[in-house]
């Protein structure tokens, strides 16, 4: 076993005891050209264990450090998806993925209320 397949298993570990359950759903926009509306549909979602905490970050246009609140988690969010943990909903910003090698280890998200 390599060490980042040992630091993967420590993530899982990790979140397995400190995390709490969660949902990431994700809705997509269609357009109905009868109707001449759009209509969203709503992805299958899916379960996840998360974390969700303030953390100080760099800021990329002040370069100045910033408080962001952020989810850690297993699976891969995209931008714009929702992140539901008990009766609290966040919408996903940023991304950043730990992933030295084609081994993804860890998720990190920017997360705002919804």
């Amino acid at each position: 076993m390599s060490f980042y397949e040992e630091m993967a298993d420590l993530a899982v570990e990790c979140l397995t005891e400190f995390g709490a359950p969660a949902t990431l759903s994700r809705e997509t926009v269609t357009f109905d050209k009868k109707t001449n509306r759009r209509t969203a549909v709503v992805v299958d979602p899916v379960s996840t264990l998360a974390v969700v905490d303030d953390m100080e970050v760099l800021d990329e246009n002040t370069g100045r450090d910033v408080i962001r609140t952020i989810a850690t988690m297993l699976h891969k969010p995209e931008v714009n998806d929702k992140l539901t943990m008990g009766d609290r909903t966040w919408i996903i910003g940023k991304v950043t993925t730990v992933q030295p090698t084609n081994l993804p280890i860890i998720h990190f998200a920017e997360v705002e209320n919804a």
